[in-house]
C-alpha cells in the first residue's frame, strides 16, 4: 500500500503540512505516518560552561542547577511533541484521513528522515521550521539539507493550504523531472486537475513528447508550452502567477554542489520566491 510521511514540528507551517497529506491521501488511496523530531540531548547542554571563571563552590551549584534545567526542558519537549502530534491526529481526522502510526523520535531532522525514507513513497515537510527567522531571506537549513538529502518524492508545504486545482510541471528533459512525470501519471490522474507542461529552452531544444505523452495517456488534458529564455527563475515564477498554479513539481538540484554555489540553485530560489506548494523530484 502506498504510504506517506508527515513531518512536523511546532510551526505555523504544520496545519497546512497535514491538510496537503490528507489530499494526496484521499486521490492516492494510501496511508500516512506523522512524525515529530525532538532535539538531540547535547542541545540542551551548550550552557553548562557558562560558570567560566566563578569560584569552584560557586560553579559547583550552578551546574547542578543547570543539569536540572536541561532535564526540565527535556520533559516539557516531550510533552509538547505528544501535543503536535496529537493536534496532527486532529487535522487529519478532521479532513476523514486518519494517521496510520505517529512516530516520536530524538535526534537530528534530516538524519531521521534519511533513516525512514526508504518506507515512504512521498515525504511532506512544511516550508519554514518553527525556529526558522521568518524574516530571512534564505532557505532553512534544515529543509534545504533534507531536499538535497532525500531520494523520494518532497512535498514542501506553504504556510496555508489552498485546494490543488492546477498542477505545473517544469519540465528539462532530466531524469529528475520524468519521474516526476512517472509519478504524476501514476499517482494523480483521477484528481481531475489541470495539468501544465513548460520548458524552458537555454540552449538546447527540449522535447515535450516524453512529458505530455504519458500524461495525456494517463487522462489528463494537458496545456504545454516552450520558453526560451535564460531566466528560467522568472519564466516559471510568472507562469505560476498568470495561471493561478496551485502546485508546482520539478526536478530538484540537478546541477553539482560546485555550480549550485556559483550560480545559485534554482530549487532553492523557487522554494523562497513562488507562493505555492512544491512536490520536489531527486
Amino acid at each position: 500500500m502506498t504510504t506517506l510521511l508527515t513531518c512536523i514540528d511546532g510551526s505555523r507551517y504544520a496545519d497546512s503540512t497535514c491538510a496537503y497529506a490528507a489530499w494526496f491521501a484521499k486521490t492516492m488511496t494510501a496511508s500516512v505516518d506523522v512524525l515529530h523530531v525532538l532535539r538531540r540531548h547535547s542541545d540542551y547542554e551548550a550552557t553548562r560552561n557558562l560558570s567560566g571563571s566563578i569560584g569552584l563552590g560557586a560553579r559547583s551549584g550552578l551546574l547542578e542547577e543547570l543539569a536540572q534545567v536541561d532535564e526540565r526542558r527535556g520533559k516539557l519537549d516531550q510533552e509538547k511533541g505528544k501535543l503536535v502530534l496529537s493536534h496532527a491526529q486532529a487535522i487529519l481526522e478532521a479532513t476523514g484521513v486518519t494517521a496510520n502510526n505517529t512516530l516520536h523520535r530524538r535526534g537530528g531532522l534530516v538524519d531521521t528522515i534519511q533513516e525512514l525514507e526508504a518506507n515512504y513513497d512521498l515525504l511532506f515537510v512544511g516550508k519554514r521550521g518553527e525556529h526558522a527567522n521568518l524574516d530571512s531571506h534564505c532557505l532553512g537549513s534544515n529543509l534545504d539539507k533534507v531536499a538535497r538529502g532525500v531520494t523520494k518524492p518532497l512535498f514542501v508545504a506553504t504556510e496555508h493550504y489552498k485546494p490543488i486545482q492546477r498542477l505545473l510541471i517544469a519540465y528539462d528533459g532530466k531524469s529528475s523531472t520524468q519521474k516526476a512525470i512517472q509519478f504524476i501519471a501514476s499517482h494523480l490522474s483521477l484528481s481531475a486537475i489541470e495539468c501544465h507542461v513548460i520548458a524552458i529552452q537555454q540552449t538546447h531544444p527540449i522535447d515535450l513528447a516524453p512529458a505530455v505523452d504519458p500524461l495525456t495517456q494517463a487522462g489528463f488534458a494537458v496545456v504545454s508550452h516552450m520558453f526560451k529564455s535564460s531566466q528560467v527563475n522568472q519564466v516559471i515564477a510568472d507562469y505560476v502567477i498568470a495561471h493561478d498554479i496551485t502546485l508546482l513539481a520539478l526536478g530538484a538540484y540537478s546541477h553539482s554542489p560546485l555550480r549550485q554555489l556559483l550560480l545559485g540553485s534554482t530549487t532553492s530560489t523557487l522554494i523562497l520566491n513562488c507562493n505555492v506548494p512544491m512536490l520536489l523530484f531527486r
